[in-house]
This record gives structure tokens, sequence and C-alpha cells, in this order.
């Protein structure tokens, strides 16, 4: 059973209420929040003579609110002045109006004072509340320990109130979910003995492609017959119709059907025509529907056509999505995993060739699992020919996470060839128009096979091979002084070098036993026994107490800890972890040594992409679907090679210790054989990710040059320049707008008008309370408006009214050359792209200084605050003198005081 005792229960509450219960101190004040007094003058005309000392309508006064705020009841109350402005109901309609110009600034200062009247209000003043272990944490620590990977999706999220998934005051605990922990331990610790128990297993699967042939051969003589037997009966059928008897019932019978196929379906009603089951077609439904669908084999042509390619006694061609009912359906090829295979690692291999006349774009496959659901793993480019094939090898883990068949289910297609079922139908139906048979074929298959290779059978990993005791139940049974002894190692390991109350183990023998005498076997006991563990709050916690007063310095072990989350997202490995006993890991010279050391780690992985993902707010990529009709190039495999230039342009860059500044502005692009399809670059091939360096004219190069980042500047269908100027705000220029009011009027005199978007953000910014904010934002989205909702560079763009019946307007529509030029507020103009990326680019320091935040709040787990302003100038400063290489941040973050204490 997965209970957790009562004792678990009230420790993790404990804990809890001593991480909510840590108190700040007396630090310095922050710089207040002030609203320039030059506004008062404004607000008194218009304002005062209902809101002032004589009379308050709505009981609220404003000649006296203080111009500094510093409380909350001043904050609530400036915010109702703000709320009020922005939805246009002060001044009333039977009042003078604010000036617009004046307004605008009134709005837009104190927009951005409610913004620091807030983050001083809530400055934690560095207090770092005690968290748990976050999802991919928590993945990742179990992998580390036992050497495999869970699905962890159904814990809930770690993000709930904003910011990153490492800050404490997200990272809550229910006591479901403290069950939900024990349940993924179980499943791991199970996948864990079941490793062990199948190393030096091998397994291998070959499947011959050339068996399609005589399926799909099979399959077509099969319809050329039907089809004539549904001529004949068709033909039958209409006779019969035609006898003068039958007249008057044909009459009714043809006016109540829309079609021919539907008439027919009515045979038995005409005296003298045959079944349909005379003519062969029994089934279980509507017979007449099995011969309808015969008459009309709409894909009879294709299969056909199939059937006449080269090379077939050899292999098979993946092609369209039929209503072939062979296993690959022609659209995609798989290869189901045998359930008797052990888990493990596995190698898929297929044997592959692109045909002569293969347009560039199609020769690519995709590999993944659930071809069903297209669970789209890896893409790969095909540079094989059709006498010189190629053997793409791609390894994959073995889980029972895929012990249902559909996940045991690998499969290969064509490169966005079925995305999904409305796409492989799009797709058809234009391929029809052009050749009038379906889409060609392009990709050749000789064989695919999967293989289980002992040689990469892992090592046992460190929370197993401290057990020192039999995993299996063949072996002799441990004494109660080997078990004891075994699960105080196990809890060390496991709680990161922290020792466990003797009570604790005490708890665990006392569970095992009680395992044992409720019919569980060894093996089985000690699994439900360490799920104790791995659930405890000694492991879910990263515990780092509070000194009672003041702050304190990390000790050895949490510095190590709180270094390894950091750089790994998991625990400290055994160098990390000696280092920290000897008393060795705070010498200024061994601990960048360390750093340099996890950052060359393949591990660093998981530091960069999560970090990046939140960072640069990249979870936006899966907020809708783009229009694939208007973008058909932008597959769901473009998308995920689109994401994964972010990730490999900011790993190329930690790997180099580049500087940041390429983010801004780069002669280069780093990317595969996809991306340089997609963005027109010749010479790149392969599946690896390298830097490439751009033609001269090239648009492409930092972050603004890539897809991913258009993508999330719009919805799928058309750009928002307001998305793309408050992104470029927030994350390059380190001047977020205040957040957007919720009670904007909306300007409904412009719905069904054929404007350019330059018109519809100019005529927005009409109302000052509009103007406010769009005035910073527009002009930098405007300048990025060369780019399509998809990423592609664009000269020219439209806009189209539907009328009522959701059909385009011709009369309606407008198409205009793109204009880019723009002028920052209150800052410089620029004549196009390049321009304003020129300006961006020239403000690395701003770049520098929010990027040192994000990197602060993910390092330590807590909101920036007004304590935290020294450090980050000197992160700056510290960038700014090594040329903003990146890895600078991270060790002078490393090495700083903030770093090292709680």
């Amino acid at each position: 059973m997965n209970c957790v005792s009562r004792i678990d229960r009230l420790l993790l509450a404990l804990l809890m209420l001593v991480g909510l219960g840590q108190r700040a101190f007396a630090l310095e004040a922050p710089a207040p929040a002030v609203l320039d007094v030059r506004h008062r003058t404004l607000l008194n005309t218009h304002c005062a003579s209902c809101h002032g000392a004589e009379k308050q309508k709505g009981k609220f006064r404003i000649d006296d609110l203080p111009y500094t705020i510093t409380t909350v009841e001043v904050a609530e109350h400036w915010q109702k002045v703000l709320n009020a402005l922005n939805a246009g109901e002060m001044p009333p309609e039977d009042e003078k109006p604010l000036p617009g110009a004046d307004k605008a600034d009134l709005l837009d200062d104190l927009a951005n004072t409610m913004v620091v009247a807030r983050r001083n209000l809530g400055d934690q003043q560095g207090v770092i509340t005690m968290r748990r272990l976050n999802r991919r944490e928590y993945r990742n620590t179990l992998r580390e320990l036992l050497g495999v990977e869970i699905n962890v999706s159904e814990l809930p999220t770690d993000t709930g109130s904003g910011g990153f998934d490492t800050v404490g005051s997200n990272l809550f605990m229910s006591a479901n979910q403290l069950e939900q922990y024990q349940s993924l331990a179980l499943e791991a610790l199970h996948e864990a003995f079941e490793r062990q128990a199948a190393i030096g297993v091998t397994k291998q699967l070959r499947f011959e492609a050339e068996t399609i042939t005589t399926e799909v051969a099979k399959f077509v003589a099969d319809q050329i017959d039907a089809r004539e037997r549904a001529r004949a009966w068709s033909a039958a059928v209409e006779a019969a119709a035609a006898k003068p008897e039958n007249q008057e019932v044909v009459a009714r019978l043809r006016k109540e059907a829309k079609n021919d196929g539907i008439f027919r379906r009515s045979w038995s009603k005409i005296s003298g025509a045959p079944a349909p089951e005379s003519f062969g077609f029994t089934t279980k439904e509507n017979n007449a529907d099995q011969a309808n669908s015969a008459l009309n084999a709409g894909w009879l042509e294709y299969h056909q056509y199939y059937l006449r390619q080269p090379a077939l006694d050899k292999g098979a061609y993946l092609g369209s999505p039929t209503l072939h009912p062979s296993l690959i359906a022609l659209g995609f090829m798989d290869l189901l995993v045998p359930f008797n295979w052990p888990v493990g690692e596995y190698v898929f291999r297929v044997r592959i060739a692109a045909t002569a006349d293969a347009e560039p774009a199609r020769r690519f496959i995709e590999y993944g699992i659930h071809p069903r659901h297209g669970q789209v793993l890896s893409t790969h480019e095909v540079i094989g020919t059709m006498d010189q094939p190629q053997v793409i090898e791609i390894p994959f883990t073995m889980t029972r996470g895929t012990g249902d068949r559909e996940n045991r289910v690998l499969f290969i297609r064509e490169k966005g060839s079925w995305d999904s079922n409305e796409e492989g139908q799009r797709k058809r139906h234009e391929a029809v128009k052009r050749n009038g048979i379906g889409p060609e074929v392009a990709l050749w298959v000789d064989w695919m096979e999967i293989e289980r290779r002992p040689e990469l059978d892992r090592p046992k990993p460190p929370g197993l091979a401290t057990l020192g005791i039999p995993l299996d139940d063949k072996s002799p049974i441990p004494t109660p002084g080997e078990l004891r002894s075994a699960l105080l190692r196990f809890a060390r390991e496991a709680f990161r070098g922290a020792e466990p109350e003797p009570g604790f183990i005490d708890r665990l023998v006392l569970r095992y036993d009680a395992r044992r005498k409720a019919g569980d076997k060894p093996s089985m006991a000690l699994r439900q026994t360490l799920s104790v563990v791995l659930s405890a709050p000694m492991f879910l916690y990263l515990a780092e107490p509070a000194a009672d007063q003041g702050r304190r310095s990390l000790p050895g072990k949490e510095l190590a800890t709180r270094l390894s989350y950091f750089l790994w997202g998991s625990p400290p490995d055994a160098r990390l972890r000696d280092l920290a006993e000897q008393g060795k890991l705070a010498t200024p010279s061994v601990l960048a040594a360390e750093v340099e050391r996890l950052l060359d780690d393949p591990r660093a992985r998981d530091f960069v992409r999560p970090f990046v993902t939140q960072w640069l707010g990249l979870e936006r990529l899966d907020f809708f679907e783009i229009d694939r009709p208007r973008f058909p190039r932008f597959d769901d495999s473009t998308k995920l090679a689109a994401r994964n230039e972010v990730y490999e342009t900011v790993e190329h860059l930690l790997r180099n210790n580049g500087s940041m500044c390429d983010l801004l502005k780069a002669d280069y692009v780093v990317v595969n054989r996809v991306m340089a399809e997609y963005y027109g670059l010749t010479g790149v091939t392969g599946d690896a990710y390298r830097a490439v360096k751009l033609p001269t004219a090239s648009p492409r190069g930092g972050l603004l040059g890539m897809a991913a980042i258009h993508v999330m500047g719009g919805n799928g269908e058309h750009t928002s320049p307001v998305e793309r100027g408050a992104w470029v705000l927030r994350k390059l220029l380190n001047d977020p707008p205040p957040p957007a009011p919720a009670n904007i009027p909306a300007i409904t005199r412009l719905a069904g008008k054929a404007l350019t978007t330059r018109e519809r953000l100019l005529a927005h910014q009409e109302d000052p309370q509009c103007a406010s904010c769009h005035r910073k934002i527009d002009p930098i989205g405007l300048g990025l408006e060369n780019f399509d909702a998809a990423g592609q560079w664009r000269t020219e763009d439209s806009y189209r009214v539907n009328d009522a019946t959701g059909k385009p307007n011709a009369k309606a529509t407008k198409t205009w050359t793109i204009d880019a030029a723009g002028k920052l507020h209150q800052g410089p103009a620029f004549t196009d792209f390049n321009g304003l990326r020129d300006i961006i680019a020239g403000r690395s320091e701003n770049f520098a200084r929010g990027f040192s935040a994000a990197l602060l709040e993910y390092a330590l787990g807590r909101p920036v605050g007004f304590r935290d302003e020294p450090l980050l100038d000197e992160l700056v400063r510290q960038g700014r003198s090594h040329d903003f290489a990146i890895r600078s941040f991270i060790h002078h973050l490393v090495a700083s005081s903030e770093f090292h204490s709680k």
C-alpha cells in the first residue's frame, strides 16, 4: 500500500512551518516609490473639486495623497486613481477632460511608480524561503540516485505565482502531493531494480520493408476486384430501376436521395434489384455502403502509382497517409518493441534514401513514439541516395512507462507529413490538384531495426550501489543488522550526505518487516521501504536552516547542494561532496574550478534549458498552433528545431564562454539542417547544431533573428507588434512596461476596417490611457514587422476582412509594403529592422542587468529585491570587464556573499 505514515506527515508539516516562520530582520530601506510632484497641479485642477478638502465623492480624497508611496494603504489609493483614469471613468463626462499629452504622461509615470511600489512592499529582504525540489529537480535527483528517468508531469506545476520554478514561495506542498511523490518513487525503484536484473541482456529485431509491397499489391488487387463487382452491382440496380413497373418508386427515391450512392442504399425497395451480398459484399455494416465505397475507391490510383515505383523488391516508400490497412498506412512505418523485452538502453536504426527528384524540404524524417498521437522526438536529414542509402542510428531508453502497446511503437515518417489529420488531408488535396494522384514519394526505406546493447548498460547507480545487499529474491535474505546498515547508507545518499535521525531508520525497519509479514517478497518489501526515504522531507526539501537572527554562511554540504542544483538541477556528485566535507569547497580557487567543471559537464543542459525557457518565456511557443495553410513550412519538426535553436545558441555561448552581446546581435547562427533550410542558408547538412557564418545581408543572428522569438510575438496567424515590443522591453532592455490594465476600452470603430498594422496601432494611441504605454511598445514592435507570424522574413503584409459568411471580402482587403522605420520613445530613430537591432545591441548593459537579475532569482530561489542592487551592479561591472562573457556572470554570482549565505 502506498500510504504515508502519520509521523511522516507531522514531520513534513513541522518543516513547512519552520520555513514559513522565517522572518526578515532590519535592513536598509529601499529607495521609495515616488510619483513626480509635477502631476499635482494637473490632478488638483481636474479632480480636487470633487475629491478635495470640501467634497469627497465616493469617500475618496486626492489632494492630500502622499506622492511618496511607503505603505499598502497609500498604494491602494493610487491604484484606484490609476484604474479610474485607465478606464476613462474620471473625470466624468460632464467635466473637462484631462489634456491628452498630460494624461498620457501621468499614466506613464503613475503606472511605473506603482510597479516600484509593489516591488518595494513585496521585497523579501533577501530571505530565502525553505523550498522543496521542483518537478524537474525531483526527476533529475531520482535519475542521479537510481539511474532512471520517470514521468513527473502529473505533479503540480511549480510556477503558480510567476517567477522561476526555483522560487520557494511557489513550491508549496500538500498531503496528496506527498503521496504522489511516494508513488513516483516506488515506480522509479521498480524500474531501477528491473534495470539491474536485465544487465547483459541482448535483444534484436529487424523489419524488412519490402514485405509491405506484398501487402500493397494484394490490397490493390482486392480494390480492383471490389470495384469491378461494385460496378456490376450498380449496373444491375440501375437496370432494375429502369423497368416501367419501378418508375414511380424510383422517382420518389431519387428525389429523396442526395446522390447516386444514397439512392443505391434503397435497392431493396426497387423490384428486381439484386442484393449487394450477391456480388460478394458481406460485412456487419450496411453492405450497400461497402459496395459504394469500392465503387469510389479514391486511393486506387495512388496505390497503383506506388506499385510502379522502383526498388519495391528491396524496400518500401514513405508515402501519403491513406486508407490502406497495412501497418504503415503508407504514411509512416512503425516497429513494436516486444512486451517481454526488458527496460534499458536500446538503439533504433533505419536504412533509408531519398529519391533523386525529392525536394530539399522533403529530405527529412521524424522519429517518435505513439504514431497515432504523433509524439515526435527528433528530426533527421536524409542524405542517402537510392544507390547509396544511409543508416540513421537513434538511441532510446525503454522504460516501464512504455508498457502499453502504443507507447512501445516507434515510428518514422516524412517531416511534416501528418502533424494532424487535417494537415495530412490538406497536403493530399493540394497534391491531387497538382498531379491528379497524390503526394509524390520522396523517401525509400530498406529496413528498420531495434537492438538492446549490453555495452550501453549503465553502471550501478549510487543509490543502489550504496545498499550493499541483494536486490533479487534468489539471494540470501539480509540479516536485520545488514538491512539496518543498508537503509542507513541509502538514506544518507538520498539525503545528500545528511545524517537521518535514528528514529527514522527504526520506522523504515518496521515498515520492511510489516511488508514481509503482509506477504511481500524481500525485493518488493525493500522497494516499498526505500520509497518512504524518497518521499521524506529530508529528500524532498533543500534544507538550509536559517540562523536565529541575521545571516549565516552556508556550511560546505549546503553550499555544494546549492551550487549543484543551480548548475545541474540535481544533487552534488561525489567530488563536490568530498570537497565540501574536506572544507575546501569555499576556497575561491577551488570553487571557481568546480564551477568550470559543472558547466563543462553534459548535465549543465539541465541549467540552460529550464533557465532559458523561463527567462525568455519560451512557454508561449505552446500557447497556440501556427496556421498551417498560411505557413505550411512551419511544421512540428520546425517548431521543435526553432525552440532548440534558442537553447543551442545559449549552450554554444556557455561552452565557449562567448559574449552575451551575441544574443543581441551576431554574424552567425547556431542551427542544424532543418533551421538552415527554413532560413534559406546553404552548405549546412546533418542533424547537429553548429555555428554557421551568416551572409552579410541576413536578418538572422541574435535573439531577434530567431524564428521562435517571433512566433511567440503573435497568435499563429498574425503578428502582434504589442506583444513583440513588450517582450523586447522586458527581456532585452530591462525596461518592462507596467502590467496592462484590465479595463481598457476596446476601439470598436476599427472593427471591419481594412487598415495597415501601423494605422491600427496609431489609432489605438489616440486614447491617452493607451498612449501612455504604447508609445514605448509600438515603435519596437513595428520595427520587427518584417518577420511574419512564423518568423519568416517578408517585405509585404495584408489584412483582409471577412463578410457575414466568414469568406474574405475582396473589396475589404489591403496589402502594403512594410515600413519598419520608427523612433523609440524619448530615444533615437531608426529606418529599418537593422537600425532597431543596432540600437538594442548598443544597450548591452541593460540586457546584462536583466540577465543578472534573472540568474540571481533562479540561483537563490527568491525574488530580486532592493538589497540585491549592489550585487547586480557588481555583476554588470564584472561582466563588462570580461566583454560580457557569459560564464563571468555565473562565476561572480557563485562567489558572492549572497550565494554563500542564508
